[in-house]
């Protein structure tokens, strides 16, 4: 993408400038085709174009749906230049809570402060922990409606999503959004409302009728 080469080349001018303070960590991806078969091509055509202008990473995060064979990772690291530990599976999972816990078992964090040469104690992940804990153990269920004038278009509402979701962490308690378009209300009443236990609307969005 021809708009992201000043940013690349700004990155590159400075690993030089600041020797031994850049870390470099690409994220690509592993597509597995039918037959379960891993293919690493994008991963070392990504990292071939990186490397022709000037950019070698330190570490690569690789997207896959499940943990890359320990052949398929030296493959990788063979083809890219880069250390068969610093190969790192960034597998799928249900939470995006369990993502760190995750990469500090492969140890990437330890990975990128050995080469940037820094001197710290070990990651305390004990809040990590807490909250996939929590997760898992919710014991409470909070219904929200939702209601909005774009419901059909979530990421509008992403930001809202996640609060809710982190306040539903911090409850043990699931929280269950139900999208209702503010029109249907309009046009049809309330009784999409009758049977959660709060509603939220959106400021900003337009939603005529509702605030009132």
């Amino acid at each position: 993408d021809i708009e992201s080469q000043p940013f690349l080349e700004a990155i590159r001018q400075m690993a030089i400038e600041l020797p031994g303070r850049c870390f470099f960590l690409h994220l690509t991806l592993a597509p597995e085709v039918m037959g379960g078969e891993m293919k690493t091509k994008p991963t070392q055509h990504s990292v071939r174009e990186l490397r022709s202008i000037g950019l070698q990473p330190d570490a690569l995060l690789v997207r896959c749906a499940r943990e890359l064979d320990p052949e398929v990772r030296r493959k990788v690291a063979l083809f890219t230049n880069v250390p068969h530990e610093a190969v790192v599976c960034g597998v799928d999972v249900d939470d995006i809570h369990k993502i760190p816990l995750a990469l500090a078992e492969q140890g990437l964090d330890e990975i990128v402060v050995r080469r940037l040469g820094l001197t710290c104690a070990a990651a305390d992940l004990t809040w990590w922990h807490s909250i996939v804990e929590a997760s898992a153990v919710a014991d409470a269920e909070v219904r929200i409606a939702m209601v909005g004038k774009y419901v059909k278009l979530r990421d509008a509402y992403l930001s809202l999503h996640e609060a809710l979701r982190h306040a539903g962490l911090k409850t043990f308690s699931r929280i269950d959004i139900r999208y209702v378009d503010c029109e249907e209300i309009e046009q049809h009443g309330t009784s999409a409302l009758d049977t959660v236990d709060a509603i939220l609307v959106p400021g900003g969005f337009g939603n005529r009728g509702i605030e009132g």
